[in-house]
């Protein structure tokens, strides 16, 4: 056979935002490859991905694999391989893995096939705790509409870390006390290759139930001494955000492709150094919460599970050490988090009475973090020359403030306070209070444009122009 040949074994990636068409690529740069898949029936379980991959084994290119890539959430979900059959147990697949574990985090497997999981067990990724259960560090992902359950489920994708191989099938209990279980069905490369599939009826959902509340310590151990074993590489804080005076490269990319103002890449990244230095975040955790902070939207998208995360409501599981869809530390104390929140905002007590929409300003900031209303209260109370009686009067008056949440006229309020601009725009090059006065002064401009003439009397500044430049783009 003609293959392919990459000198020094150096793979070809195709990777785009857009999806790539996986049989155009193969028809088009590796025929001998597609006629393989068709000359063996293999069923490709997906036709589009974002990354394609060559597999090398001696400079010859002998398969290949696709992934759900993003570049913004520096993710990877592994959802087609294929090598050919000649080339099959020479270690090609491990080798992709680790590879891809040290590039893009930890990686996800779309949909996999009893042999893949058995693969993984033969790699050490994943264990056998009984003659059909599997558990994997690497977490298993399928599409909301492949998703069975023996009650009613939705369209929510399912993450799993367990994998059953009498049915063929990702599993997971979503809630023990009504017994609700949801699984993938098998796919055809099993329906083909296995003739034993075992059935989901009630004595299946009886034994399961009865296995993991009987090994719910050792299935945890298991997930938590895999994960530990993964070759993942250990990002520092720098890595991920950059040093003191530079972004790094991950922000630097997101800037440059226009997913994020320069302005918001500053905010996020003081606010990763905050959180991080509270404890609030791991080193393995550090990728994900700079995504999701980068993500505007965001908000929860799966909604079967019962255990979610405290601070995000994305579905957790007990062994998870940090949330994998927010990055926030797990076994952090709630109340600790909060303090730390409080000292990140608070900057001691006033010396002078300020403008009580200053006051209010930093109020609604702090219910918009999520920190309980009591210690917002107590927050502003011992920061500034004011109580919780007078503030609240301002709030209703305003309608800014109602049933213990900020109303769409105080979100309206906290998006045109000078506080806000002068933050956003990271104006501490100029004296706030004198910004503030300005600010009220013109308010029959657009906020904008206040804060465009004010800049302009620091025209000589170094940076101001940076800061103007900025602006005027949000004006287009």
């Amino acid at each position: 056979m003609d293959y392919l040949i990459r000198e020094n074994n150096i793979q070809k990636i195709f990777l785009s935002e857009n999806d790539i068409d996986v049989i155009d690529t193969l028809k088009t740069y590796y025929g001998y490859i597609y006629d393989s898949i068709l000359e063996e029936g293999f069923i490709l379980k997906y036709g589009k991905c974002n990354l394609f991959k060559e597999l090398i084994f001696e400079n010859k290119v002998v398969g290949f694999c696709s992934y759900d890539h993003s570049r913004e959430f520096i993710t990877a979900a592994l959802n087609n391989i294929y090598i050919l059959p000649e080339f099959r147990g020479k270690g090609i697949f491990l080798k992709e893995l680790e590879k891809t574990m040290l590039e893009h985090n930890k990686p996800s497997i779309m949909e996999p096939t009893r042999l893949v999981v058995e693969i993984l067990i033969k790699y050490g990724f994943a264990s056998k705790i009984s003659d059909n259960i599997v558990a994997s560090a690497i977490e298993f992902v399928v599409p909301g509409n492949h998703v069975l359950s023996n009650q009613e489920y939705g369209d929510d994708e399912l993450s799993t870390h367990y994998y059953d191989l009498s049915i063929c099938s990702c599993i997971h209990i979503l809630d023990f006390t009504k017994r609700h279980i949801a699984y993938s069905a098998p796919l055809n490369y099993d329906i083909i290759h296995f003739d034993d599939i075992g059935e989901v009826d009630d004595d299946y959902v009886d034994d399961l139930m009865e296995f993991y509340q009987s090994n719910d310590v050792r299935l945890m151990e298991t997930i938590l001494k895999l994960e530990d074993n993964l070759p993942i590489k250990n990002y520092t804080l720098e890595d991920v955000i950059g040093d003191e005076d530079n972004f790094s490269f991950y922000i630097e990319s997101l800037i440059d492709d226009a997913h994020i103002t320069h302005a918001k890449a500053l905010e996020i990244k003081q606010q990763i150094i905050e959180e991080y230095e509270a404890g609030m975040i791991l080193n393995e955790s550090l990728l994900i919460r700079l995504a999701y902070l980068f993500n505007e939207n965001s908000a929860p998208t799966i909604t079967s599970h019962v255990e979610t995360c405290p601070y995000c409501s994305m579905p957790i599981d007990d062994h998870d050490k940090y949330c994998h869809f927010c990055g926030i530390n797990l076994d952090y104390d709630a109340h600790e988090m909060q303090n730390s929140l409080f000292d990140a905002i608070d900057t001691g007590r006033s010396d002078f009475d300020e403008d009580i929409r200053f006051i209010a300003y930093k109020f609604l900031k702090l219910i918009e973090e999520k920190i309980e209303l009591e210690y917002s209260i107590f927050t502003i109370e011992n920061t500034y020359n004011i109580g919780w009686d007078v503030l609240r009067s301002f709030l209703t008056k305003n309608n800014y403030f109602s049933d213990d949440k900020i109303t769409s006229e105080g979100y309206d309020f906290l998006n045109n306070h000078p506080l806000h601009f002068w933050e956003k725009y990271h104006m501490d090059i100029v004296d706030y209070t004198d910004f503030e006065n300005y600010f009220y002064q013109h308010l029959d401009l657009n906020p904008l444009e206040i804060c465009l003439n004010y800049l302009k009397k620091f025209s000589d500044e170094e940076f101001v122009s940076e800061i103007i430049d900025e602006i005027n783009n949000d004006l287009k």
